[in-house]
């Protein structure tokens, strides 16, 4: 899971759908799923209740589907068609795979597990030219869960942390948390992740290893192999014993689906077209009123949108919801006009500047501490008045785990109620997300150094709740 500071810019699998509707939300349901030995659980819920408003104008927009799209094959050919790293480099992988090969169920439940969103995952690592093992992070993270929470806070099949997925551009408000929603997390996701290979020089075990531990304790552990003239390649560096685990198990997993036969296991096949669709809303959207429209299960429709905290889009749009393959069309001929045209999924959702993203980095600046020599997470701790287990928790270590000179840690946990931060889309502006949140424009414009009310989409806003902000 990344630990350091996108909505996908293109997700061509994906029909795309536009849907305006009124309404308001839904009875608190709460939705628990086992993951296995992933080690994380999480729980997702929506609220149902009064009465709600009939629909205004529908518009839906589908991509049509060609060629391979359209095809009844096994995706899982196309995962080992992309496969282009190395899966017998180093011991580590081997013993993984005697491990995992040990549970003759371990594919099964992947391909299963993993069939909602491999389609979409699969064409877009495609569509970029990455290596198709990325495909297999979200598993080791999650388990392909969209309402996993780790301990320490990460969130979602791609399990971001908070701060590092502000940073790539995922909305995290009172509505909406862009961390849990699988279509916005995946580009990312694998746009992080191009940021993590093109820093450590086009090596994907380096990046996938930065995505676990974080890119400053990898380039940590790399300065201190250099120091001791011993090499600077993943397997030699001395990391965290998760991130020591992490790489072999994506690579051990390739493994055993590129040969499932090889080592005994049945790998059930995953159909090569695409499971969702996406209704996208200029006006308020509510599942409950979607469900009960179109007959679309209300509890497949929160499955599929953990994301949307309260089971409906903010009131001010625009939003979006993941809706089965297949049923778009049905949304359309019960709430209106229909209208076929090609879209793509990055238009409504634009990522923000690298100025705006640095006001949170600036914002979280004096929670940080860059470890000196001989310093350990027992003086650290004392030093900032915290017990040494918080301190370790917090950043994914252990409390006697000996620490990098240049390793940076965060000292002060992130308070998500002093701090919100709004993403700027079309329609916003000072006035409006003052009156949203409940505060004045004189302070909104002090917080973000705005010297007049318009802004522009893919801006970063800083609201501080009443009470809570910074006095300067």
């Amino acid at each position: 899971m990344p630990d350091a500071a996108g909505f996908a810019r293109t997700l061509s699998a994906l029909g795309v759908l536009t849907l305006l509707l009124n309404g308001c939300a839904t009875e608190t349901r709460t939705v628990e799923n086992d993951l296995g030995d992933s080690g994380y659980s999480g729980m997702v819920s929506a609220r149902e209740y009064g009465y709600v408003r009939p629909a205004t104008d529908v518009v839906v927009m589908e991509r049509r589907t060609a060629g391979r799209l359209d095809s009844r094959g096994d995706l899982w050919n196309r995962v080992r068609t992309g496969m282009t790293l190395d899966l017998y480099a180093d011991a580590r992988i081997d013993s993984t795979v005697e491990r995992f090969r040990r549970d003759p169920q371990y594919l099964s439940r992947m391909s299963q597990q993993g069939m909602p969103y491999l389609h979409m995952i699969v064409t877009e690592i495609e569509r970029r030219g990455l290596p198709m093992e990325l495909a297999f992070l979200p598993h080791v993270e999650s388990r392909f869960n969209p309402v996993a929470t780790s301990p320490k806070a990460a969130a979602g099949i791609w399990q971001f942390m908070p701060y590092t997925g502000l940073e790539m551009g995922l909305r995290q408000d009172a509505w909406y948390d862009g961390r849990r929603d699988p279509l916005a997390s995946t580009g990312a996701a694998l746009d992080y992740l191009e940021q993590l290979n093109r820093r450590f020089d086009g090596d994907w075990t380096l990046a996938m290893a930065a995505y676990n531990c974080g890119p400053g304790r990898v380039a940590a552990a790399q300065a201190a192999n250099r120091r001791s003239g011993k090499p600077t390649d993943y397997w030699s560096l001395n990391l965290p014993n998760e991130t020591k685990q992490y790489v072999p198990q994506i690579l051990a997993t390739a493994r055993l689906v590129a040969a499932p036969t090889r080592y005994g296991l049945n790998l059930p096949p995953v159909p090569d077209r695409p499971q969702l669709e996406v209704v996208r809303t200029h006006q308020p959207i509510d599942l409950n009123r979607v469900a009960s429209a179109t007959g679309v299960q209300l509890y497949e429709l929160q499955r599929l949108n953990p994301a949307l905290k309260l089971g409906r889009t903010a009131p001010d749009g625009p939003g979006h919801i993941l809706v089965p393959a297949g049923t778009g069309q049905r949304i359309g001929k019960k709430m209106g006009q229909v209208q076929i045209m090609p879209a793509m999924a990055s238009v409504a959702q634009p990522r923000p500047s690298a100025a705006t993203r640095s006001k949170v980095a600036r914002a979280e600046r004096h929670k940080l501490h860059t470890v000196k020599g001989g310093e350990t997470i027992a003086s650290i701790a004392r030093a900032n008045g915290i017990e040494p287990r918080t301190l370790a928790d917090l950043n994914g270590v252990s409390v006697r785990e000996p620490l990098l000179s240049g390793q940076t840690l965060k000292v002060q946990a992130t308070d998500d109620s002093a701090l919100i931060t709004h993403l700027v889309t079309k329609g916003d502006s000072v006035k409006t997300l003052a009156k949203r949140y409940g505060v004045s424009v004189k302070d909104l414009q002090r917080w973000n150094q705005l010297a007049e009310t318009r802004l522009n989409p893919g801006d970063l806003i800083l609201i501080y709740p009443p009470g809570r902000a910074p006095t300067s």
